[in-house]
């Protein structure tokens, strides 16, 4: 028996082939790194604690607990910690609180814009490999409608899952107020394997719900369906043929290991390699600058090079990451072509059938 997920892969290779080599084009690959930089390479923030204790802030300021006994509340812990750094009644100037508002809200904003770009590239990256041509801004445009709706189901699925883990909480809170001087580990032990085996299995609902989510992308775009209209589509043929989308999932896993690998492999040759390179080359520029000018300000020198050098490598990796996503999504394409038999994806290397003869020619008259 054939599976769909396995005949996709030598369909994939073959249309990553053709689109990226066939022939080669510097500003196709280009545009297409930005659309992959755009669908990820925004994803992560970071944040920092706005305030550091030192060791001095909170010695001697926790009560002495005895072996085997816990505070009645864990608040008391608290109030006795820091009771000495910050006295009864002090407030935060308001002029903080509304400048940590302001950056709570300027995060949220910004997190919210570029998930909005990464919806529309998830369109735009599908367009540019079936049409085997990189519109970005013409995309861009057409898709700001579907982006937006993709953004409001992935939200209102992420809020359901959240939902979902708060009412997984629930069974531990009786046991929380409930806890007494007898408080064992094995409790403890059980409220944490509750707590990761929910996470766990809500994990694994998440992802396989947003594969069936990228299957439907293509639907909506070629069956001009709205985003949920697709996702019923795909939940439909899954009922159909569940066993396909099993082992697509297993194949999709095998790959994406085996694309992890080459991706970590071409991370440490490029260090490797322009990491030599500009580590020579920015010594030279070290010792240079250090007989021009005096020793604080030669660094200062350097950081420009330094910059457009971490530039240079981070575009080269996206830039040469180009044939693996490309591949990863003609994979998703490819399977989907096959598994739902009405996709109607016009792929670039499909062949038009020609008119049959006649067709289209006017009549004689008599």
């Amino acid at each position: 028996m054939s599976w769909y997920a396995i005949d996709a892969v030598d369909r994939a290779v073959s249309r990553t082939r053709e689109a990226l080599f066939e022939p080669f084009d510097f500003w196709k690959w280009a545009k297409l790194a930005i659309i992959i930089f755009l669908l990820g390479g925004l994803s992560s923030y970071g944040n920092s604690s706005g305030y550091n204790m030192a060791s001095e802030d909170l010695k001697d300021n926790f009560t002495l607990i005895e072996h085997g006994q816990t505070p009645d509340l864990l608040f008391d812990m608290y109030d006795n910690a820091f009771s000495n750094i910050f006295p009864v009644g002090y407030m935060y100037p308001e002029p903080q609180l509304a400048i940590a508002v302001a950056i709570v809200i300027l995060l949220l904003l910004l997190i919210f814009v570029f998930s909005y770009i990464s919806s529309i590239m998830e369109f735009v990256f599908v367009e540019s490999l079936v049409r085997n041509e990189v519109k970005f801004w013409a995309y861009s445009r057409r898709f700001l409608g579907k982006g937006f709706r993709l953004l409001l189901v992935r939200l209102a699925i992420w809020l359901v899952f959240l939902a979902l883990f708060g009412i997984s909480l629930l069974p531990l809170i009786p046991v929380i107020r409930e806890a007494s001087p007898d408080f064992t580990w094995p409790t403890l032990l059980g409220g944490i394997f509750w707590i990761v085996g929910v996470i766990v299995v809500l994990f694994l609902f998440a992802v396989a719900i947003d594969s069936l989510l990228s299957l439907a992308i293509p639907l909506s775009i070629y069956r001009n369906k709205g985003i949920l209209s697709a996702f019923k589509l795909v939940l439909g043929n899954f009922r159909k043929s569940w066993r396909e989308i099993l082992v697509y999932w297993f194949v999709r896993i095998v790959l994406g290991i085996g694309v992890s690998i080459i991706a970590v492999l071409l991370i440490g040759l490029m260090i490797l390699v322009f990491g030599i390179a500009f580590l020579i080359f920015d010594t030279i520029l070290y010792f240079l600058f250090l007989s021009l000018v005096s020793d604080p300000l030669n660094w200062i020198l350097l950081i420009p090079f330094i910059v457009a050098e971490l530039v240079f490598i981070f575009g080269t990796l996206f830039f040469l990451s180009v044939p693996l996503a490309v591949f990863m999504k003609y994979h998703l394409l490819s399977f989907l072509e096959a598994w739902y038999a009405d996709a109607e994806i016009p792929f670039f290397d499909i062949p038009v059938p020609e008119p049959e003869a006649g067709v289209g020619e006017p009549e004689p008259t008599f």
